[in-house]
Parts: C-alpha cells; sequence; structure tokens
C-alpha cells in the first residue's frame, strides 16, 4: 500500500465568459427575412415590422454554447449575427413586445435579464 504525500494537482484555469461593455447601440425599424434553413423550415416569419439593433462592446462577446442575448426591459432579442469587430446585429422579427424606454441589457440565453451586462441605452425608436 502507497500513500500519495504529494499535493493536489491545482484545476485548469476555467474560461472566462464574462460579457463585454456595450459601448454603442444604434435601433432602427427595418424588415426581417429568416435565414434560410438547409435542413429544417423556419419557426420565424418573414416581418415588416422588425427592430435592429446594432451592438458595439468594447471586447468581442466570447463564443460558448450558449448564444448572446440583448434584453429589450424583459424582452429577449435571440437573432443575432457578428457583422465586424466587436459590432453584433440583433433583430427583434417583431416590435409589439418591446416597451418605449425600456432598459437594454446584454445576457446569455437562458438567463435572467437581470442577470446580464446592464447597458446605459434604452429602447427608443
Amino acid at each position: 500500500m502507497s500513500v500519495d504525500s504529494g499535493t493536489r494537482m491545482p484545476d485548469p484555469p476555467r474560461a472566462d465568459f464574462s460579457l463585454p461593455k456595450v459601448i454603442d447601440i444604434a435601433i432602427k425599424a427595418t424588415s426581417f427575412d429568416p435565414p434560410k434553413l438547409r435542413n429544417f423550415a423556419p419557426s420565424l416569419q418573414p416581418s415588416s415590422d422588425a427592430v435592429e439593433f446594432i451592438v458595439k462592446t468594447e471586447a468581442p462577446i466570447p463564443v460558448r454554447a450558449l448564444g448572446p442575448v440583448l434584453y429589450v426591459g424583459t424582452t429577449p432579442v435571440t437573432e443575432v449575427s457578428e457583422i465586424a469587430e466587436n459590432t453584433y446585429r440583433f433583430i427583434a422579427p417583431t416590435r409589439k413586445d418591446l416597451r418605449q424606454d425600456a432598459e437594454i441589457a446584454l445576457g446569455w440565453t437562458g438567463q435572467k435579464p437581470d442577470a446580464g451586462m446592464r447597458t446605459t441605452f434604452r429602447y427608443r425608436l
């Protein structure tokens, strides 16, 4: 019988999934065409009542299994694409649930709105 008198190996460093600070948001009315999917029918419908949020961050949003979400008040906006370095386009397919002057926050899909990175920006269209 042997006894290991050594010390425990340190755990590997954990990935940093903290969200970067939002430095600018531009908001405008737009139309929405759902992405063309090869193997599935899209669940979202085309809309002429959409809202586009161009979000600039001070650093990239980390890549992870959970996608980023932009919360407008408590309404999640999950349709997102990266359009430039540290610049993301979020699309709300309809504006019916977006409330004027609602606080905007950046978070992760599945989190509560208040768990995300709060911003100084408000929804004004």
